[in-house]
């Protein structure tokens, strides 16, 4: 009789094992039942500052717009530096002008609606215009900036450019190098000398994200002491947002791949703060005509949002 529970016993016990291995090789995410073991992550307080750098317009609002409202509200000063103008969408700019090949000056227009997208979407945040900086660097270019073009200028093969072609560029005519950009990141940090930095993940798999995320790291260790705080969103990952689409209900989970070299932390939205985020990220028109773009972009509509922090 013993022997027959404990064969039934350790039957059960490797069914849940297997179960929660298939879990994880399909989601591969923290489930939503241990989300309450994750800590919350501090506010930025009153007459503190924060950077938040992003690869291309909308990032920011997606990964830390619930973010970004409360640290204002809670009296921080939050500034956002756009990297690229997000002027190499296909999509975008075909959709926007009605062609199928797009011309140079078709994606440098395109570039602008965004920047008027994003003034648009972080100002119903709180942030201000005039901590809001477009860098002009190159969309889908910022990973050959760092690992081919760190002096030589890169030519976009969309806007045909080798230098920032917009007036409103934070350096005029700066050339497409991965020296000029990185020194435009430290530039702003300098001028700012926040207390936290956050920007994209290095392990995300988009190339421009990865890389911005290398760029905001690099300039960080450069800085003599103290330096700000640094942590990570993350915005493309295998099975991330899990799932995809309409959940306002549901968590945003973590990656478990991402456990062993950074900390997670999140960031729980009540209604007023999620209905402000969806107001803001609503005002990116021009991405969500595509059904893809706005299938992700919607999966960013959670109880929460996320924070990276690498482990010491």
């Amino acid at each position: 009789m013993i022997k027959k529970i404990f064969l039934i016993f350790s039957a059960s016990f490797l069914l849940i094992l297997l179960g929660i291995f298939l879990y994880f090789h399909k989601y591969q995410n923290l489930p939503e039942f241990a989300f309450s073991l994750l800590p919350e992550a501090r506010i930025p307080a009153k007459n503190e500052k924060m950077i938040i750098f992003a690869p291309h317009a909308d990032d920011e609002t997606l990964g830390l717009g619930g973010f970004m409202a409360k640290a204002i509200q809670n009296g921080a000063e939050v500034i956002v530096v756009l990297v690229t103008n997000g002027d190499g969408h296909r999509f975008s700019s075909m959709e926007e002008f009605r062609k199928i090949y797009p011309n140079s000056q078709d994606y440098i227009q395109s570039g602008y609606t965004r920047q008027e997208e994003a003034k648009k979407a972080l100002g119903i945040l709180g942030v201000k215009s005039e901590n809001i900086y477009f860098l002009g660097y190159p969309d889908l270019g910022i990973k050959e900036l760092l690992d081919k073009n760190w002096l030589t200028p890169y030519q976009s093969p969309y806007t045909k450019q080798s230098s920032s072609p917009y007036n409103n560029s934070f350096h005029q005519n700066v050339s497409y190098t991965g020296e000029n950009l990185q020194n435009d990141i430290l530039a702003i940090i300098q001028k700012y000398q926040p207390e936290m930095v956050v920007t994209t993940l290095p392990q995300d798999i988009h190339p421009d994200h990865r890389a911005t995320g290398n760029f905001v790291r690099k300039a960080v260790e450069k800085l003599s002491e103290p330096k700000p705080k640094i942590a990570f969103y993350l915005i493309h990952f295998r099975h991330f947002p899990n799932p995809k689409g309409w959940h306002k209900d549901r968590l945003l989970t973590p990656p478990m791949k991402l456990i062993k070299p950074y900390e997670f932390s999140k960031i729980s939205l009540d209604q007023k703060t999620l209905d402000l985020k969806e107001k803001a990220f609503l005002e990116y028109k021009s991405q969500l005509k595509s059904p893809f773009l706005k299938k992700l972009m919607i999966s960013f509509l959670r109880q929460n949002e996320l924070l990276f922090v690498p482990k010491s």
